[in-house]
This record gives structure tokens, sequence and C-alpha cells, in this order.
């Protein structure tokens, strides 16, 4: 026999059921019948057990069918159980949520600000939405939608009409989204932007209009700032809880891991928030990747070590600290981030300030014996730390990591520096499989870039450090990688021949092994903006400027987008280094809560404006130097700024260097203190300036 249904018109794009009894086509079965075509069909399994099934019918929608259970076998297993037949919008499962709790449900909104809109029916190319119209349909399938503006034009008349795309989708799963605390929806985030459309425009044509009045040439300027939108992807999230979290790259390596993210500064001096969020929330909390009963900070969100990481985490608190607004932060992350650098100390063992055992890192390999990889991050990490410390009141610990970061110091030295740059010391018996050696790590004093970052100082000679890097320069630096990537395959191709790009490692005094440090032969972004980025702190201007225009010209749209710098995932989180090079071109130092702030160009001293972020607001910099004067202007553009001490650098012919300083046009107190070229400038008291005012010291000499 045959039980047929009613003719229906299919509007949901699954049809889900139960089905039990036989297991015979054609016989024992439900039918769903299109056009008098059967284009689905399910029996049983010869199991009497009621079985879930789901046919997707997206594609017959509007159409007319209808359902046949069909029962024509006499034999074994000869009849058909069929129940809960249902027309839905989404795929159930066990505990299927309702539609609106499904983690791909949300709106989206279209919208234009014009008072003539026009109206109808989303049927083609040619209609559009009523106004105020809201339209409900099935996850996965596709819409089409459109608003328009009538716009009556004069001869030689011109209009701007604005148009509005908004969307939520607030159910990320585990986690939800920011903005849901925001907003109920896309229309609520719509109208949100159209009340405060003027507002927002403004702001984010200031914040271009700031950054590119620069000295910089256009292209420098351009691609510093292009890998700051990776914040802007899905290697990013915003969790409804107030935590950042991010993707090493798009859809690879979750975890915000310590040792990729140990190469960005970009969200860190744009959104100091959002980093202050990832320490507290991530790094230092023990729900999360933090070991308390250890001191360790789990790379990945978990409870595994990775030495670079953890050495990392101390220098970034330190940098969060020092972009806050004052010391509540650090209040809060001391407690937990002393215990971290008590576990970096605990593999250091003897307290002689050289990590000797096996030490997991970004190269996802494990270094063995000292290297100044590692080595320099735990240096800076200490030195970090003894700041904090000293801030804390916590005197002991800071004079502690002193001591270690002196031994270590002069250790290296002795051991690790072959009179040009740094090598790896191997252990006697241990396999050399994935090390370095002897080789010129393009990455070997980036501890000492961090240090820079944060006003730290050197925790290497300042010669040996300049060495290194040239070193790196002349052995690591090619302007066609064609050549020693033919000899030299590299595991992933980021580089084509023809292009410049800078090798992780090579060894140009021999004693390269079978299979030596991973990556070796690759060229990856965010190694090279680190690299640049010290190069320029370090005068080396000509240098650094040769990597980062390598990676422009490699990135130029020919062949790359130029906003997604790929590494292990595309808009790759270690290219958000190239922040770092901007800090290093303007010299910038700041600390929000001691209120100092200064910059020394490292190019165009004599002319040179850039752009800076602080705690509460950002502007720019200007340097002005001729004739025996040099004024320069720390410009408030958005937000406010507070400032003790002022800090600059005076040509090494300056002599009886005077200083006058004025904040929002108004003369301050300052009482000038030299060291060198160093300037330092202490005001009386402290000084706040807003949006459109400056603080402005005038050197005379």
């Amino acid at each position: 026999c045959t039980l047929t249904s009613k003719p229906f018109t299919v509007t949901e794009p699954f049809i889900v059921f139960l089905i039990g009894g036989g297991g015979h086509e054609g016989a024992t079965c439900m039918n769903l019948v299109v056009d008098g075509q059967v284009v689905r069909t399910a029996t049983g399994r010869n199991d009497e057990r009621l079985a879930p099934c789901l046919w997707k019918v997206q594609e017959f929608k509007g159409k007319e069918a209808r359902l046949e259970i069909i029962d024509k076998h006499s034999g074994p297993w000869g009849h058909v159980n069929v129940d809960w037949i249902r027309f839905t919008n989404f795929v159930p499962g066990p505990a299927a949520p309702p539609p609106a709790e499904h983690p791909g449900w949300g709106d989206m909104c279209l919208a234009v600000l014009d008072a003539g809109a026009a109206a109808g029916t989303v049927t083609g190319p040619d209609d559009v939405f009523a106004p105020e119209e809201s339209l409900t349909y099935s996850l996965g399938e596709k819409r089409p939608g459109a608003v328009t503006a009538a716009v009556p034009l004069a001869a030689g008349e011109t209009r701007t009409v604005t148009f509005l795309v908004a969307w939520s989708f607030p159910k990320r799963p585990d986690s939800g989204r920011m903005y849901a605390n925001w907003f109920d929806g896309s229309l609520a985030a719509a109208e949100y932007v159209a009340k405060n459309f003027e507002r927002l425009r403004r702001d984010t044509r200031l914040f271009r209009d700031t950054y590119f009045n620069t000295t910089l040439p256009y292209w420098l300027a351009a691609r510093l700032a292009m890998p700051a939108s990776t914040l802007a992807t899905e290697t990013c999230q915003w969790w409804a809880n107030g935590r950042f979290y991010a993707w090493e790259g798009v859809g690879c390596c979750g975890g915000t891991c310590t040792h990729v993210w140990n190469y960005e500064h970009a969200c860190a001096r744009l959104f100091p928030e959002l980093s202050r969020s990832t320490r507290l929330m991530q790094d230092l909390e023990p729900t999360a990747g933090f070991d308390a009963a250890t001191g360790l900070v789990g790379f990945r969100s978990n409870r595994r070590y990775a030495a670079d990481g953890q050495c990392g985490t101390v220098l970034k608190v330190y940098r969060e600290h020092l972009m806050s607004a004052d010391g509540t932060f650090l209040a809060q992350a001391w407690p937990a981030t002393k215990q971290a650098v008590e576990f970096i100390l605990s593999h250091d063992g003897d307290d002689d300030g050289l990590i000797e055992d096996s030490q997991h890192n970004t190269f996802d390999i494990d270094f063995v014996g000292p290297n100044t990889f590692v080595g320099s991050l735990y240096l800076a990490a200490l030195r970090a730390a003894e700041e904090m410390a000293r801030l804390m009141g916590d005197v002991p610990s800071a004079d502690r990591y002193r001591r270690i970061l002196e031994s270590g110091s002069k250790k290296t030295m002795e051991r690790l520096w072959n009179g040009e740059y740094f090598i790896q010391i191997i252990p006697q018996g241990a396999a050399d499989k994935f090390q370095y050696g002897t080789g010129c790590l393009a990455d070997q004093v980036f501890g000492q870039g961090w240090a820079h970052q944060l006003g730290l100082g050197y925790v290497y000679p300042q010669e040996a450090v300049r060495s290194a890097l040239l070193s790196v320069y002349k052995y690591d630096f090619t302007s066609d990688v064609g050549p020693y990537n033919t000899a030299f395959p590299p595991e992933r191709w980021f580089a084509r021949s023809g292009d410049p790009g800078l090798f992780i490692c090579t060894w140009p005094k021999g004693g390269r092994q079978a299979e030596p440090v991973r990556y070796r032969d690759e060229v990856w972004t965010g190694i090279e903006y680190q690299v640049a980025g010290h190069m320029l702190w370090e005068g080396l201007v000509d240098e650094g400027l040769a990597l980062i225009r390598a990676v422009h010209e490699r990135y130029d749209g020919t062949y790359h987008n130029p906003w997604n710098e790929v590494e292990c995932g595309d808009h790759y989180a270690r290219a958000l280094a190239s922040w770092g090079c901007l800090i290093g071109l303007s010299g910038y130092e700041y600390d929000g809560p001691a209120g100092r702030i200064g910059f020394a160009p490292r190019m165009q001293a004599d002319d040179f404006q850039a752009f800076f972020t602080a705690a509460e607001g950002w502007g720019r910099l200007v340097q002005k130097r001729a004739a025996g004067r040099q004024t320069s202007r720390i410009e408030v553009a958005w937000g406010r700024l507070r400032a003790r001490t002022l800090v600059f650098e005076a040509p090494d012919d300056a002599r009886d260097v005077r200083a006058t300083v004025t904040a929002a046009g108004k003369p301050v107190e300052a009482t000038l203190a030299r060291d060198g070229r160093r300037v330092t400038l202490t005001l009386a008291n402290d000084v706040v300036v807003g949006a459109g005012q400056a603080v402005e010291a005038v050197l005379a000499w």
C-alpha cells in the first residue's frame, strides 16, 4: 500500500523525521516527490527502532511537493515505521536549541541615511525593501536585498548619500561577542551609527589624517599600518566577558599563542584595554592559562610550557602597565607575574642568567643549551621584572633580578659571542636536530629589541648588539631569495624567486646540520618587522628600511594581498610587529602611570612628524631643528595626555642647552638634566592636555 500526503509548498531547507522497519529500497520507504519525480528517499535499517533522518531540500524551496510512505514488501522486515515529520530551518541535534539560540542565528540590516528611501519587495535586482520591512528566513538561505535613495540633481550639483550595512551574529559558541552587550541586533547598531554618524565619521577621518600627516614616506607609513587590519579579521575575537582572544592566523592555531603574540605591538599600542584583558583573563588567570601552583603560563591558554612565551608574558605585563593611565593594572597583575618570573628562574637553576635546559619556542621545536633567542628574552624579562618589583616595593626581588641579569649578560658574552654575532651552544651528547648551533639566527637578540620598546636599556653591550644586527643583515637578508632557496628549499614558501627577504637562519661560517632549526629557510614578515624595528632603535636606519621595503615589495598587490601577510594562516598575528617599527623610528618612550613621555627620531630629525598613542589619547610627535634651536611638540588629536617628565635628544654638538616648556600654550616650570644627548625635563607639576592642545619644549644652545 501507499500513503500519500496532501500537496504542500517546500518552505524550509530541511525535512527531518524518524524512520524504522524494513530496509528495502522502493518497497519499505518514505519518498519526497517533486514535479512527479522521487527526489529524496529513506528506508528503515531492518530494525524496529526509529532512527532520525534528515533531507536537505533547500533547492526545492517554493515548489509543490508531497510525501509518500510505501509498504510493498511481504517478506522479512516487510513493513515501515515513520513518525515525527518536521519542516525546519536548522539542523536538530540530540538537544537542539530553538532557531534563535542556534550558533549561526543572527540578523543583518540594510539602511540608507536619506529621507527618500524607496519601497518594495525583493524579488529581483530592481526591487528594494520597504521602509522598516523585516524579513525572517532560514539558515543557509540566500536572500537578495537592496535599499535605494532617489536623489534629484540639478546641473553641476553633487550630493552624498550614506548607506549602512549592519550585522549581528551574537551566538559565538562558549564565548559570545562583546558587541552583544551593546546592541540588541543589527537594527540597534544601525540606529546607533545613524544617531552618531557625524562624530564617528569625524573621529575616523581624524585618525586617518593624523596618522598620515607625517614626514615618513607614504609607502612606509602605509606598510607599518596595514597589518593592524588583522585586528578586524577572524584572527581576533573580543568575547562577551571582555576577554580578548586570538588565533595565530585565521583558523590557524588558537589560544592567543604567547610566543607568536610576543612579536605583536599594534594591538597593545592602539587598544591597550584589549591587551590588558589578555594578561588578566588568560595569561595570569588560573582558570585559563596560568598555573597558580607553579607560575607556568600555558602558551596556548593551556598547561604547556614555551620558554620564549613565558619570558614574553613578563615583558607584556610591563608594556601593558606602561600603556595604562595609573598603577591599577600592575597592582592586579604583579602577584601572578612574580610567580611567572620564579617559574622562569627555576629553569635557570643556578641563577647564573643562562637557561640551558629544553626550551620549547615559536619555531615549534625545543632548543637545548644556552642561546640568545630565549636568553635575550629572559634577561629582558628580568629587567622588566626588576622595574615592576621596585614599583611594588619588593626591593629584595628587584635586587635579585638585577644580579642574575648582570651575570647572564657577562656569561653570554663569554660563551656565546663569536666576535661577530651570538651563537647557540649545543650541550655535549645532545642531538643537534632542530638546533641552530653556529648559525646566524635572525631573532638572536629579540629580547634586546623588546627592552628598547619598554625603555629598559641594554641587556648586552651595545657594540655587540649592533654587530649582531649588522650580521643578520649581511648574512640573512637577500635581494632575491631564489638562488638560496634553490639550494635549500623551504618547508613553506612565503617568498618567491626574485623577491627580497630575510631568512630565519643561515650558516655563514659553516656548521649547518643535516636537519637544523625548523623553518630556517623561510621568510616571515613578523621576524622582518621585529629585526627592522630593532635596527631602527640602534640607528641602523638604512638596514631597517631595507627589510621593511622587502615586505612592501612582496605585498604590493601584484601577487599578494597588501592587507594579508601570510604565515601559518591568513592575516597572521606575527606581522603586528610592524607597529614596533613606528616606535623605533620615533624613538618613542612612554610611561603612562609615571607621566613620562618623549621621542628621539631616528630619521629626519631636523623635520620629523609621526603618529603616537598613549594610555588615554593619540596624536602627533613633531620635531623641528635648525640654527641652534630644537622644537619638540607632542600634539594631542584625540583624548588626553598627562605628562610630568619629557625626554628628548639634542644634537652631539649642542652645548649649554636651555629649555622652555609650554602646555596648552601656557608656560610650565621645568628642571633640565642631561646625560649625553639625552635631555630630561622634569615639570614642576603634572600637566594634562586635551584634543587640539600640545606639550611643547624648545631647546636652545
